[in-house]
This record gives structure tokens, sequence and C-alpha cells, in this order.
């Protein structure tokens, strides 16, 4: 059981993944901004393109079926018929905190623990970076489908000048990505200006009980299209 919840979290997260810890430049609202509608269409249109990606995800908070505290990695969805990723996954299970190395390729996904102990598990299509790097699924149905968007700013994150757009996302939407999400969910993106990429995703799942607090989700996104190489090495390592 485990097993098969890393392997759909792991992959989920291509779909949802400059590093999280690194600071923001000072949000700036001078001028006019572009409109809100008109950056997410460009963002989409510009992941129909996008072919590898390095990825980071952070999760802060607990969501029933996903144990994750941290996944980094790089993914491709041309180098095998179901794409490759790999990377490191930092989970909190019920009763200890685990790190796995992932591999997968094409419909395997390889999982070695701390120990160095190696499990190889099938994976479903639904879960392949070939799906979830999708011109027309996956990452980009997060962007098509959200709705009440308008910018909130500019703001700097590394060396890349970014819009940061507020939305919402419907339970239906969100859980045709995130299977485990089963709510109404606030999202930011932010979109690079001049390039139109992708470069973070910010989610706020609302609590399921009163006395719990929002989970925060963020995916942060970098190498657009030169992640290639580096996953094919992970792969063969």
């Amino acid at each position: 059981m485990q097993l098969r919840r890393l392997a759909q979290v792991l992959l989920a997260a291509l779909a949802t993944s400059a590093s999280l810890t690194a600071c923001s430049g000072n949000p700036d609202n001078t001028g006019p901004l572009p409109e809100g509608q008109r950056l997410v269409d460009a963002a989409a249109e510009n992941l129909r393109d996008l072919t590898s990606v390095a990825f980071e995800l952070d999760i802060s908070g607990a969501i029933p079926g996903l144990p994750v505290r941290k996944i980094e990695g790089v993914a491709s969805r041309t180098e095998s018929p179901n794409g490759t990723a790999s990377g490191d996954a930092d989970m909190q299970l019920e009763t200890e905190r685990v790190r796995y190395e992932f591999a997968l390729d094409s419909d395997v996904l390889r999982l070695t623990d701390s120990d160095g102990e190696t499990v190889e598990k099938a994976m479903p299509d639904t879960y392949t970076p070939a799906r979830l790097l999708d011109p027309e699924q996956g990452m980009r149905q997060l962007l098509t489908e959200a709705e009440g968007l308008e910018t909130e700013t500019r703001e700097q994150l590394g060396d890349v000048e970014t819009y940061r757009v507020d939305g919402d996302l419907s339970r239906e939407a969100i859980s045709a990505v995130v299977p485990a999400v089963h709510d109404d969910v606030d999202v930011k993106f932010w979109i690079a200006d001049g390039t139109d990429q992708l470069m973070r995703i910010w989610i706020q799942v609302p609590p399921r009980k009163e006395n719990e607090g929002a989970v925060q989700v963020q995916l942060v996104l970098t190498e657009h299209n030169t992640a290639e190489a580096s996953t094919a090495s992970a792969r063969r390592s």
C-alpha cells in the first residue's frame, strides 16, 4: 500500500513540480499589470511544448493519501513511450519519516531506501510522465480550468521576472490531477515575463475539520526543456 501511494504521489507531483526556499524579490505593483486570464492562457499554450522539466514539490500539512514532505527531481515525456522521471522523495509515514531515491522508466518505478534496498513497481498509464506532461492533459489542465484569474503583482523568482496570478480550481479540476484533493482550492501561478513559462504553482487546500489548518502545496519548475540529460543520467545510474 505504501509503495502504491508513493508511486501515485511522485507522478502527481509532475502535474501540480529556483528552489522553494529561495527568497522572492519584493512585489512590484507599479504601473499597469497584464490581465490574468491572458497570462494564464499564454502559459497554458507554452506548456504544449514542454517535454522535460526539473521540479520541486513541498507540502506543508497533511493531505489524506499523500504522506509527502518534499519531492524533487527531473522528468521527461519523450525519452521512452511513457516518459521517465528520477529524484528524491521525503515522506512522513504513520510512525516514521522515510526517504527514497526513485527512478521511473516507461511503466516501471524503482524505489531505493536509505539502506540501499530497491523494489520495483509497475505503473498504470494514468500516472506516467508522458500523460502528466501531455500537451492537453495533466499539468496543463490546472491552467486551462482555473477560474476567477486576477494578476496580483510582479515578483522576482531568482533571476526571473514573473507575474503572480491568483485564481480558483474546482474540486473536479484539481482531483483530476491530484486525486487525494477533494475540495475546491485557491491557486496562484507565477508566469515568467517575456517567455510565458510557468515557474511556480501554489495551492491552498481548505481544512477538512474545524480544528485543522489549511494545507499549503507549492510546486516549482525549472530547466524547462533542458532536463532530459539529467533524467537520462539518473536513469542509467
